[in-house]
């Protein structure tokens, strides 16, 4: 079983994690289009869905930023609600966290996406490859909150298909397909 964990946004994140917490796949769906036209490669993204058999994911919950320019924040929001309408179409299970939640949670205080980058390969030193360039800080965040969520989901290796979801923080929004969102 495996589960993908998702830094929404044109400048994404996306990692693949095995109930081992083994990292699977580190890497960001490529962008398509020019200027205000860009876009997700939607195409890309479902072809990895199938490829690795998600059946579980989490995404950062994000908002717009402070003095965001208004297109800005457009493309972005398109960006985030094209990787959730891709997640529920395909009644693909979801968890959202809040960034705050999950950092301080697995011990990344600093914001600083060198620090993201820096704990990203301390724990998987193997992977460290998939990390090793500075703009390589989404999927070192997708990574992590990939982990943050094996660790407080219930998920584990040999466990049920559906875990529990008391351990996750409250306020935690899930979303099971089928049965529509959730406020844990």
């Amino acid at each position: 079983m495996t589960i993908l964990a998702i830094d929404p946004g044109l400048n994404n994140g996306i990692a693949i994690l095995d109930l081992e917490r083994r990292l699977l796949l580190a890497t960001e769906i490529p962008v398509i289009g020019e200027g205000a036209n860009k876009r997700l490669n939607l195409i890309s993204f479902a072809d990895i869905l199938t490829q690795f058999r998600i059946r579980r994911a989490v995404v950062e919950d994000v908002a717009a930023m402070p003095k965001q320019g208004l297109t800005s924040t457009f493309r972005f929001g398109r960006a985030a609600g094209s990787f959730e309408g891709a997640l529920a179409a395909l009644k693909i299970p979801t968890t959202f966290i809040r960034p705050t939640i999950w950092k301080r949670d697995i011990g990344a205080k600093a914001k600083r996406d060198e620090d993201i980058r820096a704990l990203a390969i301390q724990t998987w030193p193997d992977q460290a490859h998939r990390f090793a360039r500075k703009r390589d800080h989404n999927r070192a965040e997708a990574a992590l909150i990939g982990l943050w969520f094996l660790q407080h989901s219930g998920w584990m290796s040999g466990g049920e298909d559906t875990p529990p979801t008391s351990s996750l923080p409250a306020g935690s929004r899930v979303f099971v397909g089928g049965e529509g969102w959730r406020t844990i």
